[in-house]
């Protein structure tokens, strides 16, 4: 039992050994890539050609709804008049009209998604290639991100000397030049 105990210490006490010159080199950037996206020029056209195209599908949308609105009111206004056949048929007609704008609302916000994924994509590419050379340049093994400080935020606290996302800014404004 002794000589458990003894080969369990010594084992620990090797690893520590072995293990304290790696720690002692690492070191460590922290990115915010919110802040990135919004203060640089790139990121601020992505930001502003999908709120365009989010504005030109919700007009279309907007469109759609605002004549499945007047369909529902001529159809409460004509329905004491109309024959019970009539107005089975416009009941029907409304719901059908009524499918097909839930599915044209679904496949716009499908497009909408897909555009900013694919967007995000494209501007995350290269803002892993920029924080790559920085971190190459100044030897930085581990770079992680800085969320909004919520409760699902990946980094709680950083010393701001970590923080590369000014620097990731000004590569990335001076990249796109």
């Amino acid at each position: 039992m002794k000589n458990r105990w003894k080969v369990l210490i010594a084992a620990m006490g090797l690893a520590l050994v072995t293990a304290a010159p790696a720690t002692a080199e690492l070191k460590i950037g922290v990115i915010e890539p919110q802040k990135v996206l919004d203060n640089t020029g790139r990121g601020k056209k992505i930001k502003d050609t999908l709120q365009e195209y989010v504005k030109s599908r919700q007009r279309i949308i907007d469109l759609e709804e605002e004549e499945l609105k007047k369909m529902e009111e001529d159809l409460v206004k004509q329905g004491a008049v109309l024959s019970p056949e009539a107005k089975k048929d416009k009941e029907e007609s409304f719901r059908r009209r009524m499918m097909e704008y839930q599915r044209k609302v679904q496949q716009l916000n499908g497009e909408v998604q897909g555009k900013k994924k694919e967007a995000l994509d494209e501007f995350n590419k290269s803002l892993e290639q920029i924080i790559k050379g920085i971190a190459d340049k100044e030897k930085i093994s581990l770079v992680v991100e800085k969320g909004d400080n919520g409760a699902g935020a990946l980094v709680i606290y950083s010393n701001p000397s970590l923080d590369l996302t000014d620097r990731v800014i000004k590569e990335l404004d001076k990249a796109a030049k």
